[in-house]
């Protein structure tokens, strides 16, 4: 059960690392339309360079997890990779436990308060209908101060507690595998890399 837990948490990790790579390649065309438009055009759209901040945002936050997935995550292997895999595997679960888990929780936790504080801004619509009209419309809560922004801040904002809610699950993932490899359940390769690829 735990097994296909895992595998399950991980495929979802994949598809979030190729939606973070859709997005990369959206970000690249509305860059180079914004780029083109300005140098060729002499216009510009504030709304377009915002959005290419917002989708970097996103690409950045959505990667997270599938970094951890992958095994392409930041780590100090200056001791780390002379370990036995066993040895590896009890460092990488005590360093889950107590500082991955809870700074996911702390995040998520607090980018939670933050997107509702950007959402409460200004009028609230009150129903369906209402929400959506009102969504492409004029905005929901926070939105750019500058002309031709976007609306709608919450939804980026919405993205950071997303993807620590996601890195949670990969964590989960991670730790699962990591258990199994100390246990001595699972054997890796290599299991500085990548797990269950």
């Amino acid at each position: 059960m735990l097994a296909a837990l895992e595998h399950k948490l991980d495929r979802l990790m994949d598809w979030l690392g190729n939606l973070a790579a859709a997005m990369l390649i959206a970000l690249v065309i509305i860059m180079a339309a914004n780029v083109i438009s300005r140098y060729a055009f002499r216009a510009s759209s504030l709304g377009l360079e915002e959005l290419s901040w917002h989708l970097y945002a996103a690409i950045f936050l959505l990667g997270i997890p599938f970094a951890l997935r992958t095994g392409s995550h930041v780590r100090v292997d200056l001791l780390y990779e002379k370990f036995p895999p066993k040895k590896r595997a009890l460092i990488d679960l005590v360093g889950s436990v107590v500082f991955l888990l809870p700074t996911c929780l702390v995040v998520i936790w607090g980018g939670w308060q933050f997107t509702a504080a950007a959402y409460s801004l200004g009028p609230q619509p009150d129903s369906v209908g209402a929400f959506f009209s009102q969504l492409v419309s004029s905005g929901i809560g926070e939105r750019s101060q500058d002309p031709g922004g976007l609306l709608n801040r919450w939804i980026i904002k919405g993205v950071i507690p997303l993807s620590f809610a996601l890195l949670l699950l990969a964590s989960i993932s991670f730790i699962l595998h990591r258990l199994n490899v100390f246990l001595g359940i699972e054997t890796p390769v290599d299991d500085t890399g990548p797990h269950g690829l």
